[in-house]
């Protein structure tokens, strides 16, 4: 679009005037490029080519003009911007991710597959891509090198300790500071506070970056992930169905008969649904209506059957958390309920036999702290979800005033005599005491909790959900816990708040 000479020039950049020699140097100020300039130099290079062509390599220009001179008023150099994806998941990531590659290596292949068996265990998360293998992979999709670089900085925390390997050490900070630098960047809504973050925390964009930000809004505006599905497909094209000449002409007419098979197939089904709905007449479901719920959570997944909650407790004697759930359930039940609004006018008792309906599923909505629109997480509380267990985490609203990370392990539903039906998740909360502050935490900006004894798990109305959270344990502290705030920009910004 600037129709520069490329990273070779001697003014490289799109924008700007920088020298190539002076890229580094972030504490500096050039001019912006304009239309005018180059305009000028490009009549200059029409009078005279040997006194323009050396104008234009001291400018890094092409000597030629511009398609996007014809819109009035634009300027191609102002409305470039920032591209996350290939500036930062695709760009400065991939290099991180080979220098800790090497780094690995050179410590041996225990290490390589003590990291590689983190990364396979890290926990699931909707649209979170999951690896189980890095080392010997290579990536060109920048969506999974974004998802990869959650992941990496926790799964080598105990493998590249400042003592097995200092350089290995100086590197994570570095991958601290990135992930640090693309939450930041990567928010759909920029503030002043949020700019000033920038400009104060993240060193290695200087007060331009700030200046762009504010120019041209979120860095979402101009990214080019949405197509980055797409160079699987083209490649595919390329390499078996042209002739490696005149390639655009020959995947152009490829793409015309995919969408016109895409046509043929939709207007096909289309005329099956209504040869459908046509057969059903007055007995055609009401599957338009939209499935809704009173507040922000709903249950699902349920078992068939309820169970009597001694069933509960007998089934699960291997399980700490469990022991005197009924007993547990009953105290909850007379001593919580009144801080939640129900006034209870006598002890309630309920008999071995009382029924709990279990589920395994848990859909919350919430308000995003930095759009404020609403955002859907969906937990999981299974012990056999594909094959696996999975209990997910979550951050409720523990007191008035205080928050807590907690992990699932029991949700249901039920109805309480003279109040009615109701639904609780029984969960374990991450509240234990650490001690004193750890300095990899503060040096990596680390996020750190301990979970309390199984036996000290509460129930809690799911009214309380905030919303859900991905959770990393430390292999080398028990029951000790790192929060992935960098899972989502919500997650981010809370953290930071």
């Amino acid at each position: 679009m600037s129709l520069i000479r490329g990273h070779g020039g001697k003014c490289p950049c799109p924008i700007c005037l920088v020298p190539l020699a002076e890229l580094h140097n972030l504490s500096k100020t050039y001019p912006l490029r304009s239309v005018e300039e180059a305009k000028e130099v490009l009549h200059i290079h029409g009078l005279s080519k040997a006194q323009g062509e050396e104008i234009l390599k001291a400018l890094g220009l092409q000597p030629v003009k511009n398609i996007f001179w014809i819109i009035l008023h634009s300027n191609p150099h102002d409305a470039l911007s920032l591209d996350r994806l290939h500036s930062l998941h695709s760009g400065l990531w991939k290099h991180l991710l080979g220098e800790l590659k090497k780094i690995l290596a050179s410590l041996g292949r225990e290490v390589e597959a003590a990291f590689e068996e983190l990364i396979t265990n890290f926990p699931q998360w909707l649209n979170l891509n999951h690896f189980k293998s890095v080392i010997n992979i290579s990536f060109t999709d920048g969506n999974k090198f974004q998802d990869l670089s959650k992941q990496t900085l926790y799964a080598s925390l105990n493998i590249l300790t400042p003592r097995a390997s200092p350089e290995g050490y100086q590197l994570l900070q570095v991958i601290s500071s990135y992930l640090q630098l693309d939450s930041w960047i990567g928010l759909d809504v920029h503030t002043e506070s949020t700019l000033a973050e920038i400009e104060a925390k993240l060193l290695v964009f200087d007060t331009e970056l700030k200046a762009k930000r504010m120019l041209h809004g979120v860095a979402r505006n101009y990214s080019t992930r949405p197509n980055e599905k797409f160079h699987g497909p083209l490649k595919d094209t390329y390499y078996h169905r042209t002739n490696g000449k005149d390639i655009a002409t020959q995947i152009l007419c490829v793409d015309h008969h995919q969408f016109a098979s895409k046509l043929l197939r939709e207007c096909i089904s289309a005329l099956d649904e209504h040869h459908r709905i046509q057969k059903l007449g007055d007995n055609l479901p009401n599957e338009d209506i939209p499935t809704t719920f009173n507040g922000h959570v709903k249950l699902g997944s349920p078992m068939q059957c309820p169970s009597p909650i001694i069933d509960i407790e007998n089934r699960n004697t291997t399980d700490h958390a469990f022991q005197a759930f009924h007993r547990k359930f009953s105290e909850f039940i007379n001593t919580a309920l009144p801080t939640y609004g129900h006034q209870l006018t006598s002890w309630l008792t309920f008999p071995v036999d009382f029924q709990i309906h279990e589920h395994c599923y848990l859909k919350v909505n919430y308000e995003s702290t930095v759009d404020w629109k609403q955002v859907t997480d969906h937990l999981r509380c299974n012990p056999q979800f594909h094959g696996s267990s999975r209990f997910d985490h979550a951050l409720i609203q523990l007191t008035a005033e205080e928050t807590a990370f907690v992990r699932l392990v029991f949700l249901f539903r039920c109805c309480i005599p003279n109040i009615g039906p109701m639904e609780f998740a029984f969960v374990q909360p991450y509240t234990a005491r650490i001690g004193g502050p750890r300095r990899m935490d503060h040096s990596l900006k680390l996020t750190r909790v301990k979970a309390l004894p199984r036996a000290s798990s509460i129930f809690v109305p799911l009214s309380s959900f905030i919303r859900g959270a991905v959770l990393v344990p430390d292999s080398e502290r028990q029951d000790e816990y790192i929060v992935v705030d960098h899972i989502d920009s919500d997650m981010f910004l809370r953290m930071k708040a």
